[in-house]
């Protein structure tokens, strides 16, 4: 039976290069995200096949038909779990509104606690299973103005670690890892001009003592490492990848 892994935010940025990184070593990938059209992009590109399941992890029914659609193809064993999508909004103390925490706490913390809720007793049934959350450095230390996505980073931290303690017997592992200022299309200087976009990654590069912001590519594999054998025994692992910017 071939493996299989399920990665959320699969569209862009981290979560597609994730997807080619599984693809790579060998896994079917589900593809899940909220545009159909990036997802198709993105599995043009998985050698070892793909399957789309678009959703809004906001749905808790779209969730539940998905991830029915899935143990409805035995063909396929899903060994691992990547929480990966999320939204980023800036906005001070002043100029938070309800909306704006109701939006990061529905998609960054709730929708993965929904559908890893969903997954475990799969994972519980073979005995074994890898969820890998994909929190921030901003949920380690936060800066302003950026409230609610640092608070709900923190959270799927401590999550993480309560369900590395309650699932570890079960032989499911759980980690977590803290990516720093990466290249991807969640922050606004992705689409700026080449122009403008070089002078805004220089103005980063100075903060990370590595002299440079990552790439989407080095937290796909950082991903890959935790959820694969190479980690076995691994879990409740807070990972940072960062250019050590969490060290300033």
């Amino acid at each position: 039976m071939k493996k299989a892994v399920l990665i959320t935010g699969a569209g862009s940025g981290i979560g597609a290069a994730t997807a080619l990184e599984f693809s790579r070593q060998g896994y079917f990938i589900y593809l899940m995200g909220r545009s159909k059209e990036k997802l198709e992009d993105v599995a043009l590109n998985c050698r070892q096949g793909a399957c789309l399941l678009s959703c809004d992890l906001q749905d808790s029914s779209q969730v539940n038909k998905r991830v029915r659609e899935i143990f409805e193809n035995p063909i396929y064993q899903l060994e691992v779990l990547v929480n990966n999508a999320g939204i980023y909004k800036t906005h001070t103390a002043e100029t938070s509104t309800d909306e704006i925490w109701r939006e990061h706490f529905e998609i960054n913390m709730l929708g993965p606690e929904r559908l890893t809720r969903l997954l475990i007793p799969y994972f519980k049934e073979r005995k074994k299973g890898s969820i890998v959350n994909v929190s921030s450095t901003l949920g380690l230390k936060p800066t302003g103005p950026t409230g609610a996505y640092s608070a709900l980073k923190a959270a799927l931290i401590n999550w993480t670690q309560n369900l590395a303690l309650e699932l570890g017997q079960c032989g499911i592992r759980v980690n977590c890892i803290c990516p720093g200022i990466v290249d991807t299309p969640i922050h606004s200087f992705h689409a700026f001009s080449a122009e403008k976009k070089q002078e805004a990654l220089g103005k980063y590069a100075g903060l990370q003592p590595l002299g440079r912001i990552g790439t989407a590519d080095e937290i796909a594999r950082s991903i890959y490492f935790l959820a694969s054998e190479a980690s076995s025994w691994t879990t409740g692992a807070i990972l940072t990848v960062d250019g050590g910017i969490n060290l300033t």
